[in-house]
């Protein structure tokens, strides 16, 4: 069924974080010979929901429960075919998922492998749902270092790039500024690819809070680096931008697209109301800003996304128009014709 908000495209997805897994997450532990940890019969996303807002589990235990049922050919072209079918359900046409293969190759595969597998389940997922394109953002996680960034793109660079439609860098953006991947960026660039980066969401350590006016001096310096030295054709979250009129001037000079994750900065306790992000002077200015869920599975789904948003800005119909056409603007995949 369609969702309420009429949104056709999607940009801002974690696979491993995503929703579309719940009507095949007990038969992916079975396929991978796990034991199914919560009750098969009970609230699946509920399950997860309470997984990942407990404090005594740390991040990787709790993406271990999709991630480690993702190590197999099997399993992955599975987890993409569903994601096909799923979103396809949801009303949307385009879908962009966030992927690090470097996360899926614990049990012998390698990253080309998991790329391969994930596309084979595209396919399948797209000739039952022929008006859907489902395409695969490579992503890095920014732990590694500068030198294995660079060989994972080189290996994106390997894979069928009409559905490897661009390069990321995603996780502990505090412990791992932006800058620490020049290197990567450059050779993304070289081989031709578009590229992202989770910039300006996380800046604080474990042991702090998030402190949105304490944050916001840091986070904007790695967004400067994530558009001055990384050369970003999208930007993800880049929660404080609003609050610099020059770089807004410089991101709308170049075209860069922000995939906006207001309810996940607000489930995070990264903001204090999504007001904060003032959307509405973003979109005015004439940012390419779109709503997007990034981890559905534990956060709210791209409808409620656009509700929670809504109930403190009371769009336009103007500026709706303007969020349901600029993820089509700032794809990076184009393998199908769409009307939008």
């Amino acid at each position: 069924m369609a969702s309420c908000w009429s949104q056709k495209a999607l940009l801002h997805d974690h696979l491993d974080g995503s929703a579309t897994l719940v009507p095949i997450l007990p038969h992916l532990f079975e396929l991978s010979g796990k034991k199914y940890p919560f009750n098969p019969n009970g609230d699946i996303q509920g399950d997860m929901v309470n997984l990942f807002k407990d404090p005594q589990i740390d991040l990787v235990r709790k993406f271990s429960n999709t991630t480690g049922i993702m190590q197999s050919r099997e399993t992955l072209s599975l987890v993409a075919q569903n994601y096909v079918c799923v979103r396809a359900q949801q009303g949307l046409e385009y879908c962009e998922a966030t992927v690090a293969p470097q996360y899926h190759v614990f049990e012998g595969l390698t990253e080309k492998d998991v790329i391969e597998a994930l596309i084979e389940g595209i396919k399948k997922g797209e000739v039952e749902f022929p008006n859907v394109e489902m395409n695969l953002l490579f992503a890095i996680g920014r732990e590694v270092d500068s030198g294995e960034a660079v060989r994972l793109v080189n290996i994106a660079g390997e894979c069928d790039r009409n559905y490897v439609v661009g390069i990321g860098l995603v996780c502990d953006e505090a412990v791992h500024p932006p800058e620490k991947h020049k290197a990567m960026f450059k050779q993304a660039k070289e081989l031709g690819f578009k590229t992202t980066c989770h910039a300006g969401e996380w800046c604080h350590y474990s042991f702090q809070k998030p402190d949105w006016e304490r944050d916001r001096d840091w986070l904007l310096r790695n967004i400067r680096i994530a558009v001055y030295d990384l050369g970003v054709d999208r930007l993800g979250h880049a929660i404080p931008l609003a609050y610099d009129m020059h770089l807004i001037q410089t991101v709308l000079e170049r075209k860069i697209g922000v995939e906006g994750c207001p309810a996940s900065n607000l489930s995070s306790g990264l903001i204090s109301d999504t007001k904060y992000l003032k959307i509405r002077e973003l979109l005015k200015a004439g940012v390419l800003y779109s709503l997007n869920p990034d981890d559905d599975l534990f956060m709210p789904a791209l409808n409620e996304v656009f509700q929670i948003c809504n109930v403190e800005y009371g769009f336009t119909e103007e500026e709706k128009q303007k969020l349901l056409l600029n993820p089509w603007l700032t794809r990076f995949g184009n393998r199908k014709e769409h009307k939008f």
